[in-house]
């Protein structure tokens, strides 16, 4: 009873601050260098008063919001399942490659000259959503072992090897952009959710609350594969049915984050070990919360990388690099030294 009772906590305060933050992050705004703060935007975005407030909060404050919140609950969760599945503290949802396909997508979309506007709004999520799912039918490919058995050895080793080919690819052909496109996929890339329309908004709020409860029907036998690969097998588990199945879940997660926010690191690390800290590693309990503190993290790093340096942004993946890597350093240095 005191463990539903501390969920239930932390899952009212989670979402409360999320709604909070959500509300002041659209509210904040930069004019000339100067940092405001409307209250009133929701008036000002039903009554159109304030044209051009309402205009700025319709097409640019509130998709961005709303991308920042979804990608950071989609990333959390990648993390969350990730972490879970390969007993790593240190997985996160690039560790399969993923992003890099879906990134290496993209960027391909926009070095064929007119085929982005030819195509629509809809050629960016497609784009990233195939080549997130391309990137890890190669990785699954690569990690059989003997028996055409799947082990999280050869994921790992496979998705750092297609992430470098991915990088390196995109390097390439980001050599070959004229200026103007060079620096807005330059900015996509390093994390930028400034670039979302409403209807590749609705797409990917589908598909991720559709994959949220995917994962949420997996938590039991997810929960299992605490006592190992083997552990859950004997228990009655299907390990390699788990396996495929949550690696495509993470991907299809991860896919739709990178095509709404670029690269954006760490947030699929941190948010879950935080939250397994406050409420324990149960599944079913940890779903809920790293969804929300995964968009929460985001909406509250976007808002600050839009506003620190205004009138010029910060990318947000750079910012969260800035704050992940001393906490990254910190976690590797609790797992060299043992720590729970």
């Amino acid at each position: 009873m005191g463990s539903r009772r501390v969920y239930a906590l932390a899952a009212a305060v989670l979402g409360l601050t999320c709604i909070l933050a959500t509300y002041l992050a659209a509210a904040l705004g930069s004019s000339a260098g100067d940092v405001t703060l409307e209250l009133d935007w929701p008036w000002q975005w039903i009554d159109g008063a304030d044209r051009t407030l309402a205009a700025v909060i319709a097409h640019i404050r509130a998709p961005r919001v709303a991308a920042a919140l979804l990608a950071g609950a989609a990333l959390a969760v990648a993390g969350l399942v990730l972490q879970g599945i390969s007993r790593n503290p240190l997985a996160d949802p690039f560790l399969l490659g993923v992003s890099g396909g879906g990134a290496l997508a993209v960027v391909v979309l926009h070095a064929i000259p007119g085929l982005r506007e030819a195509l629509g709004w809809w050629s960016v999520p497609l784009a990233a959503f195939l080549g997130a799912q391309g990137a890890t039918l190669v990785v699954m490919s690569l990690a059989r072992g003997p028996g055409g058995r799947l082990t999280m050895l050869g994921l790992i080793l496979s998705g750092v090897i297609i992430n470098s080919f991915c990088a390196a690819l995109i390097t390439l052909m980001l050599s070959r952009f004229e200026p103007l496109k060079l620096r807005i996929t330059t900015l996509w890339l390093a994390g930028g959710v400034g670039f979302t329309e409403w209807p590749q908004l609705a797409v990917a709020a589908v598909a991720v609350v559709v994959s949220l409860l995917f994962v949420r029907l997996q938590a039991n036998h997810l929960n299992a594969f605490a006592l190992g690969e083997e552990g859950a097998g004997l228990v009655g588990v299907n390990t390699r049915k788990v396996l495929v199945r949550s690696a495509w879940a993470a991907s299809l997660l991860t896919g739709v984050a990178v095509s709404m926010a670029g690269l954006v690191g760490y947030v699929g690390l941190i948010v879950p070990h935080v939250v397994r800290l406050a409420v324990g590693r149960d599944f079913r309990s940890t779903i809920a919360l790293s969804a929300l503190g995964g968009g929460l993290l985001l909406v509250v790093g976007d808002a600050a990388a839009r506003t620190l340096t205004a009138p010029q942004e910060i990318p947000v993946g750079v910012l969260a690099a800035l704050i992940g890597t001393p906490l990254l350093l910190i976690l590797i240095r609790r797992e060299l030294r043992g720590r729970p």
